[in-house]
């Protein structure tokens, strides 16, 4: 396979801080099986809610999900599956062939945003643990009215398997780190300065936000997309990548054909081609007692435009074509796990996992419906335990929250504290 294929593939990794290479699994042949194994062809034919027809990247300029869940085998063995797990990362990409540019946009999890699964705002974050990739995909998509087309997941143990394997990462830590490892067996502890960072310690590095903010936590994933790019490109990288293709095959998820994947790796294997990072900026806000980091408005609309023209898309010039807009003008304020008015939905906002449900028979449809019914209240049943566990441990200095899932219905009652949690 020619090396700068290699290279390409692994950037398309790099757009998520938290796996260093998951597309080198897709093309390379003696990787076959783990493509195989990480393509969801469940979700292959979702179509954005924003889209006439499913978009075609040879031709059209794409959009992709980048998400990194907090799942791992300590929390797996604790009942915890990857469809059930939060995201500790998103972000979304587009791909304009023609601008010969790749554009990521950092969305921090905290984000209160609309989620069509469950038909009211929450944490960004807890779209995955409702619905999965296609929840986050379309949480992304009510808030920003940008289409969402495809969607990448990987878990925390293949980043510090990977950045092991790539003999670590070099990067300037701003400030003491004392953070969960990756298993949640206890601490890593790094410290200020430059550094070389092994696969635990840039984990935390990528994680950390106790000293500042998740706005900062997004910056400083950028900047080691950065370096891990570059290390990727180093010749004594390279003859590793095999071995890393099959550290992180078993833990990825993604719904990009193969035939896709090498259209992408052929129209943007080049150069000249521009790489261009920000952030959707707004303010720490509580709602109802609970802390959230709401976008603004005029950035939500400028950062939307911003992506429709990578898309080709028109712009939106009026803020009402923004969710948040009408739902602040109908209620006064964002209102969060509240059912909305229906009057304020478009198909902007509705649950795309519908449109495979309905094209399957009644029987079916019905059995998949009480499935999810009892998926939920199995999921907040399950986490309600570890719910009270926090608020009890709340006022406790350098609470370790990463293995505590909060049951997003049970949240009025919380009062959280943005800098203790993952």
């Amino acid at each position: 396979m020619n090396k700068f294929l290699k290279y390409f593939l692994i950037f398309l990794s790099l757009v998520l801080v938290v796996v260093p290479i998951i597309f080198a699994i897709i093309l390379l042949k003696s990787s076959q099986g783990a493509f195989e194994s990480s393509f969801n062809d469940s979700d292959s034919s979702r179509k954005s809610n924003i889209r006439d027809s499913k978009v075609n990247p040879s031709k059209d300029p794409i959009s992709i999900l980048f998400l990194g869940i907090d799942d791992n085998s300590g929390r797996e063995k604790n009942g915890q599956t990857a469809e059930k797990s939060r995201t500790d990362a998103m972000i979304l990409s587009t791909f304009n062939a023609d601008k010969e540019q790749i554009r990521m946009l950092s969305i921090p999890r905290d984000t209160i945003s609309y989620i069509p699964k469950v038909g009211y705002y929450d944490k960004i974050t807890h779209a995955h643990a409702y619905g999965g990739p296609t929840a986050s995909m379309d949480s992304v998509e009510a808030t920003l009215n940008v289409p969402v087309d495809y969607y990448v997941r990987i878990n925390m143990e293949a980043f510090v398997d990977a950045v092991d394997e790539l003999g670590g990462i070099k990067y300037d830590v701003p400030y003491n780190i004392n953070e969960p490892n990756t298993n949640d067996t206890g601490k890593i502890k790094v410290k200020k300065g430059y550094q070389n960072l092994n696969g635990d310690e840039a984990l935390a590095v990528a994680r950390t936000r106790h000293q500042d903010s998740d706005l900062k936590r997004g910056q400083r994933q950028m900047d080691l997309i950065k370096k891990l790019f570059a290390k990727a490109q180093k010749a004594d990288s390279f003859n590793k990548l095999d071995d890393v293709v099959e550290i992180v095959g078993k833990n990825a998820k993604h719904n990009l054909s193969y035939d896709e994947i090498k259209v992408l790796a052929t129209s943007y294997l080049k150069d000249d081609v521009k790489i261009k990072s920000s952030q959707l900026e707004g303010d720490d806000d509580y709602l109802n007692g609970i802390y959230y980091y709401n976008p603004d408005i005029k950035n939500i609309q400028s950062t939307t435009n911003m992506l429709r023209s990578d898309l080709d898309l028109p712009k939106i010039k009026d803020k009402d074509e923004l969710l948040n807009q009408r739902v602040i003008d109908y209620y006064g304020t964002l209102v969060p796990l509240t059912e909305l008015d229906d009057s304020l939905l478009t198909k902007s906002q509705k649950d795309s996992s519908e449109d495979k449900n309905s094209n399957e028979d009644q029987t079916t449809e019905n059995d998949n419906n009480s499935s999810e019914t009892d998926n939920a209240e199995n999921y907040n049943n399950q986490q309600q335990d570890q719910f009270n566990n926090e608020q009890n441990n709340m006022n406790q200095p350098q609470n370790d929250q990463s293995q505590q899932q909060i049951d997003p219905n049970q949240q009025q009652n919380a009062q959280e504290v943005p800098t203790n949690q993952y």
